[in-house]
């Protein structure tokens, strides 16, 4: 297990998969995944069952639960995938399931913790993201962990009846090692 000030990051377990039903069919939480169609329960077990079995050099990818540090609630999942050994890098993505959990900073500190395990842990050297331009808080959250913006897509995304623009960011290990150097981990005092 991995923590930060206010989240803990551990294995994915098949018992999530009620959890994760919870919350993951809710368009306020999707609409920032820029994918709004449900998932049926089928469906998430079928993916859920490949997370908790994923090796992250084999499988180029790895996906963690996020609980809430000193309660134990799940929170949602984080995870590195399409990894490449040869280029040391992977796209990052996150989803905090609850909106009444949004603007709390578990976002923000379990950005700050994978980030940690990327580079502290599996060696990487980049890892990147893409949002959609309309989900400014998630932008502030990913610049807060050191992430910056590189670029866009224009119009990429087709959400509420309208096209917006995909922002591409990313951060490399030099620079969130000036952060967390070595010997030091998130939610340190």
């Amino acid at each position: 297990m991995y923590y930060g000030e206010k989240v803990k990051l551990r294995a994915l377990e098949m018992s999530d998969l009620d959890n994760i039903m919870k919350g993951w069919n809710n368009f306020e939480m999707r609409r920032f995944l820029a994918h709004a169609m449900p998932m049926s329960q089928n469906a998430e077990r079928e993916w859920l069952e490949r997370a908790t079995k994923a090796k992250p050099w084999q499988d180029g990818n790895i996906t963690l639960a996020v609980e809430d540090k000193k309660t134990a609630e799940f929170l949602g999942t984080v995870s590195l995938f399409d990894m490449s050994k040869q280029m040391q890098r992977a796209e990052f993505g996150i989803a905090i399931h609850n909106p009444e959990n949004f603007g709390k900073g578990y976002g923000t500190d379990a950005t700050k913790v994978m980030l940690w395990i990327g580079f502290q842990v599996l060696g990487l050297n980049s890892i990147y993201l893409y949002t959609a331009s309309y989900n400014v808080r998630g932008q502030k959250a990913y610049e807060k962990s050191g992430f910056k913006r590189i670029g866009e897509f224009r119009q990429a995304v087709f959400m509420e009846g309208q096209f917006h623009d995909l922002i591409a960011m990313d951060i490399l290990k030099d620079e969130f090692l000036e952060m967390y150097p070595p010997g030091r981990v998130v939610g340190e005092v």
